[in-house]
């Protein structure tokens, strides 16, 4: 029977927040923004980034499923449980053109994007339910998984398989009193933006171009994207489970993204 009042306060104590790709720069945004409201981070990266002061810190590819179920348990066994899970890992690619992408390209960026995503959140997702712990769990996916585009197919293909983990897991982890969500940016003054747009050929012509189609007439910056990050991740706001969130200036508003 479903109990009326039965909505979770926000937590007495800290969250326990786990961010992978903690070392980029939207995963360095999302430590500065959780920790700012008082969450214990702990970040997790192939690499620490230097001066960034974090709470704690594991080396970690998302490929190796034996090292994403240890660091969630040692995570888990240290801190008592994961409250949050962000998983902001992920790679671009290194080819532009969809036609001269080989095979074994397209599985590398899969593997990394798709299926470590996959990975962490079904560990992640199998020690909430069985702690008990009424958490959230926030994915990166992109609004380039919701439409065709001419270059980086593989990047494109596996942030769509994103959306659909996010969508499943919400559905499973609902009567858990965990939530799952999605959030979608667009352009970004990232390191993967600059790669996007150094492999064009021509790095702030491409950039201005790309900026012109936005109705915002600019990229966002990697704290706009970690302000909402943390809203979704609030627990006041778990009730908000199996979103798709975009965060990229109004990108589909007629022009495209």
């Amino acid at each position: 029977m479903v109990q009326q009042g039965s909505a979770v306060n926000p937590a007495a104590e800290p969250q326990i927040a786990l961010v992978t790709g903690s070392s980029g720069g939207i995963g360095a945004a999302v430590v500065a923004a959780l920790q700012a409201r008082g969450d214990v981070v702990i970040g997790a990266d192939r690499a620490p980034l230097d001066g960034q002061s974090i709470d704690g810190f594991y080396e970690l590819d998302v490929t190796d499923e034996q090292q994403i179920g240890q660091v969630v348990r040692d995570v888990a066994a240290t801190h008592g449980r994961i409250n949050v899970l962000v998983h902001a890992a992920g790679v671009l690619g290194g080819t532009p053109d969809p036609l001269v992408t080989t095979t074994e390209e397209f599985e590398r960026i899969m593997r990394i994007n798709a299926t470590g995503t996959f990975t962490i959140t079904r560990d992640v997702a199998n020690l909430m339910r069985d702690s008990g712990t009424k958490g959230t769990i926030l994915l990166l996916s992109s609004v380039a998984a919701k439409e065709a585009r001419v270059d980086y197919l593989p990047y494109n293909a596996s942030k769509i398989a994103v959306l659909h983990i996010m969508w499943s897991m919400a559905k499973i982890l609902g009567p858990n009193g965990v939530s799952v969500n999605a959030v979608n940016p667009g352009p970004v003054n990232t390191p993967m933006w600059s790669q996007l747009a150094d492999q064009a050929g021509a790095a702030q012509a491409a950039r201005d171009a790309r900026a012109a189609q936005l109705p915002m007439q600019r990229f966002a910056e990697p704290t706009e994207v970690a302000n909402t990050i943390a809203f979704l991740t609030d627990p006041a706001n778990r009730y908000i489970t199996g979103v798709s969130l975009d965060v990229a200036g109004g990108a589909h508003l007629g022009i495209g993204s």
